[in-house]
């Protein structure tokens, strides 16, 4: 017979959960229209890079979401590794739109090395830190959701995104005060370059993580 109290305090477990989605997924959504703005304003291609990352965010986090409301029916498709055919697609997902996000900014910056754009330096150092602290909160919500409760594949993908995010917001940060200081044009594009290349390993080791949980293969993010 189910204990009441544990069915309770596994929805609150739920609930939690869903939370832990939620909150980012505002955050995000809301500081990728600020940034958005700001990289027209600005014109800076690392923040409209991070702009980007932030939109895959919005839809990866919305997409982590519903895959853990998904994934808990009892009645969801699993691989026969444990994982959810949910999860699986989602991560899928994730990576797929990362490598998107990579391919553009590189095109991007590859185009400003022949014709450099004008930066605002004061004005893009002022959004990318107001970015940084936001993705820092949402690192540390993500981070807590994998150490309180089972990280999986889909927790992997989405805090896999936001890490982008960081990495995304710092160069946006480095190249503003580069800029307004010396009014060197050509750090954005190199910095926007250096990030993408982090973020192709990061994605690349997810990828190997979906293979290897798709072929079978042991992996610390199985249930």
């Amino acid at each position: 017979m189910t204990n009441p109290r544990q069915h309770a305090h596994d929805d609150h477990d739920d609930h939690d959960d869903h939370d832990h989605y939620l909150i980012p997924f505002i955050l995000i959504f809301t500081f990728a229209i600020v940034e958005a703005v700001g990289s027209w304003y600005t014109g800076s291609l690392a923040l409209l890079s991070d702009a980007g990352h932030m939109f895959t965010d919005v839809t990866a986090l919305g997409l982590a979401w519903l895959a853990g409301i998904l994934s808990k029916k009892p009645k969801v498709a699993r691989h026969h590794s444990g994982v959810s055919y949910v999860e699986l697609a989602v991560s899928i997902f994730n990576a797929i739109t990362m490598l998107g996000v990579i391919a553009y900014v590189v095109f991007e910056a590859i185009a400003r090395f022949k014709t450099p754009h004008i930066v605002q330096g004061a004005g893009l150092t002022i959004i990318a830190t107001l970015g940084l602290i936001v993705n820092l909160i949402v690192a540390k919500q993500l981070h807590h959701q994998a150490v309180h409760h089972a990280e999986t594949l889909n927790n992997r993908a989405a805090f896999l995104h936001v890490i982008g995010d960081l990495l995304g917001s710092i160069a946006a940060v480095a190249a503003g005060v580069v800029i307004y200081f010396t009014g060197w044009m050509l750090i954005d594009p190199i910095l926007s370059l250096l990030i993408s290349l982090l973020l192709l390993v990061f994605t690349l080791n997810l990828i190997r993580d979906i293979w290897r949980t798709m072929h079978g293969k042991a992996t610390k993010y199985h249930h």
